[in-house]
């Protein structure tokens, strides 16, 4: 284990935003109908050679789109593996590509589950079963090359006057918008749109995953992304950890435990873990969990 993750895996995010507690609602909509968790279900379809349905978001390195046009990326790589020792093939799965905030609510009516690097929140997990995670990340900011205003962690530059970026649904979001007066919190679709803010002095940093925002960095020689820290719960002021998993609903809980079974033997042999995700520029030292659970992050709303 990284003492990084040592320090700071026994922290998570309490209080749920106003915005959160939409997101679950509209989630709860969704993901209760039909269905009683009891064996065969969607597992066993998939298994049986039926098409699974799999939403992601356009976010490289986790989901995105290869020039070839099939989807990759580190989550995409990871899941796909995992679902083919449950004997389900690359060729089952169509790929849904949806935009972030449609992730959660779609689940059960335009798609089956999620393969996104989506954090594992409590204020989620009252709507959906996460699978445990199988990566860490830290966050960041991305600014103007040079970093003229200074900036170094989301929680401190709400204590300035300036203006955050962040991406629609994300927790990210969902942390500026306790901290932060609503008039300087820039909300966009995706980085690509935020990055566009930025550039036009509508923000002065953007907040979201070290691994989204270094790619954008090394991409344009405009930008420069700050050294990854960990969001601070505003009420605890605990550090919170970036977890990401894949995500189920709740009658699909068998599915879930299925693949946190494939998930831990991949994890324990890490050689195969980092050959599945450092080309997406993960390492053992920095983004293994080392049995860091879902049910660790959501300890009263695990489901």
């Amino acid at each position: 284990m990284s003492n990084h993750l040592h320090l700071n895996r026994r922290h998570i995010l309490g209080g749920a935003t106003a915005g959160a507690a939409a997101l679950a609602l509209a989630a709860c909509s969704r993901t209760d109908q039909g269905g009683d968790g009891e064996g065969g279900g969607l597992l066993e379809q998939a298994q049986d050679g039926g098409k699974l349905r799999i939403a992601r978001a356009e976010e490289a390195p986790y989901a995105f789109t290869a020039d070839d046009g099939s989807t990759t990326g580190q989550s995409v790589d990871v899941h796909t593996y995992l679902l083919d020792k449950l004997g389900i093939k690359a060729d089952q799965i169509e790929w849904i590509n949806t935009e972030w905030d449609s992730l959660i609510p779609g689940l059960g009516s335009t798609h089956d589950m999620v393969i996104a690097g989506m954090y594992v929140t409590p204020e989620r997990c009252e709507a959906v079963a996460f699978a445990d995670p199988d990566y860490v990340m830290p966050d960041a900011l991305l600014v103007e090359a040079g970093n003229p205003g200074g900036w170094t962690t989301l929680n401190a530059m709400a204590e300035t006057d300036g203006v955050i970026g962040v991406m629609n649904g994300t927790s990210e979001q969902e942390v500026a918008d306790a901290i932060f007066d609503a008039e300087r919190i820039n909300v966009q679709a995706d980085l690509a749109a935020l990055i566009l803010e930025l550039k036009a002095g509508r923000c002065d940093a953007i907040g979201l995953t070290r691994a989204n925002l270094k790619l954008a960095a090394d991409a344009d020689g405009e930008l420069e992304v700050t050294e990854g820290f960990w969001l601070t719960d505003p009420d605890s002021g605990e550090d919170i950890i970036g977890a990401g998993a894949a995500v189920f609903q709740p009658k699909d809980a068998n599915f879930r435990d299925a693949l946190n079974e494939e998930l831990g033997k991949l994890l324990e042999d890490t050689a195969t873990w980092e050959g599945l995700v450092s080309e997406y520029g993960f390492t053992v030292e920095e983004n293994h969990p080392d049995g860091l659970t879902a049910e660790d992050l959501c300890p009263g709303t695990y489901q």
